[in-house]
């Protein structure tokens, strides 16, 4: 079976994972602290808090901005659940704008349409890997005028990038991570880099953002026996700072692997010219870091669903992602917090959700594997 996806660890992971257990030091330590500096370097910003996962990453960031009860915050339908649930858990509302049907990136333009004077943040995510359209976003301001045209109230609701699939990406010329108010990051052991122990990041140039997650991850102590705030345990061990630090020196040896096999892809299957799938769109502003390499599938014109389709992949030896299958305000578990959710209809979403397909493309890959998933295709016609 050619695996969708392969985490590639080495003896420099096993070696530093032997350090921290041999130190009898295992919680947030200086492998922690050395992790956060060097990913906050990378990244191209100040700050960087290590925490347990990239779900608290979110959960963390949006109460560090200030979301509230009552307030909202815009997520897109197409990801994974936790940024939707990220919100609730602070008590916020979400609220779906569609998705450019390009990219799959939360579209500014649907964004604008449901900006409210409670829109507190904007949750977009770089799904896939490709970056969403950050200048744009980020110029999103509420604005209310009174009946003679008088502005009456404005403010501006803050970006937090879900950036959970997005390692080394970039962003006409920065990197993800650097370009909203802050960003959150998962080291689930599928993601382009991983900490084995799960883990997550947040990183922003925002200090009262930085402080109030360092706090938060602690039970909010700001000594052994003050408890500020009310926090809870969301701290990375020791183990996860040691192979997170291997990995981050490792990154962009990686992704130049996962880009080089997506670009063959792209390109050999790109000749086949065949009409019932969409290869994936790299915008000029973009450095794609291919967590996935997504194929959008015509059912129709394929004259199969999706879900035969993957099961010949898989008879045939070939691994694939079928995710999002549904558009989050679907799902069941968000109804009690938005009861309209049932009648949204999102169209860019609809057309895609369940559609879509991540073929083998990760950094282990050889050739002649990459050539095999291209003959398999090629059969289909």
């Amino acid at each position: 079976m050619i695996k969708v996806a392969e985490p590639c660890i080495g003896l420099e992971e096993e070696e530093a994972v032997l350090e921290v257990l041999r130190s009898g030091n295992f919680v947030s330590g200086e492998k922690v602290r050395q992790f956060e500096l060097e990913f906050a370097e990378y990244i191209g910003v100040q700050h960087a808090i290590a925490v347990s996962n990239g779900t608290d990453a979110l959960i963390l960031a949006l109460f560090g901005a200030q979301v509230r009860p009552g307030n909202e915050v815009i997520v897109p339908p197409l990801t994974f659940f936790a940024t939707v649930a990220a919100p609730i858990h602070v008590g916020a509302r979400p609220v779906f704008a569609d998705i450019d049907p390009e990219t799959y990136c939360l579209d500014p333009e649907s964004v604008k349409e449901v900006l409210t004077e409670r829109t507190a943040a904007i949750l977009p995510v770089h799904i896939y890997g490709h970056p969403a359209d950050m200048d744009e976003l980020n110029q999103i301001l509420y604005e209310e005028y009174d009946d003679g045209g008088k502005l009456r109230k404005r403010h501006k609701p803050y970006v937090i990038e879900d950036a959970a699939q997005a390692h080394g990406a970039e962003y006409k010329g920065r990197k993800c991570g650097s370009l909203g108010d802050a960003a959150c990051w998962s080291f689930y052991a599928t993601k382009n880099m991983t900490t084995v122990e799960e883990g997550g990041m947040v990183t922003t140039d925002n200090g009262f953002i930085a402080k109030f997650v360092q706090t938060l991850r602690s039970h909010g102590m700001v000594n052994r026996n003050d408890h500020l705030y009310m926090g809870a345990n969301n701290r990375l061990g020791e183990i996860g700072g040691a192979v997170g630090l291997i990995q981050l020196r490792k990154l962009d040896e990686m992704n130049a692997k996962r880009a080089a096999n997506s670009e063959h892809l792209n390109t050999e299957l790109g000749k086949l010219n065949l009409s019932w799938m969409k290869l994936p769109t790299v915008k000029p502003y973009a450095k794609h870091a291919w967590f996935w390499f997504p194929i959008l599938i015509d059912e129709e014109m394929l004259g199969m669903s999706t879900l035969d389709f993957r099961d010949f992949l898989k008879e045939a030896g070939i691994e694939t992602r079928h995710r999002y299958v549904e558009p989050l305000y679907k799902q069941p578990a968000l109804m009690p917090y938005g009861k309209h959710y049932a009648e949204l209809h999102l169209p860019n979403a609809e057309a895609i959700c369940g559609k879509m397909l991540g073929i083998p493309n990760h950094q282990n890959l050889e050739k002649a594997s990459l050539d095999y998933i291209v003959e398999t295709f090629k059969e289909i016609g």
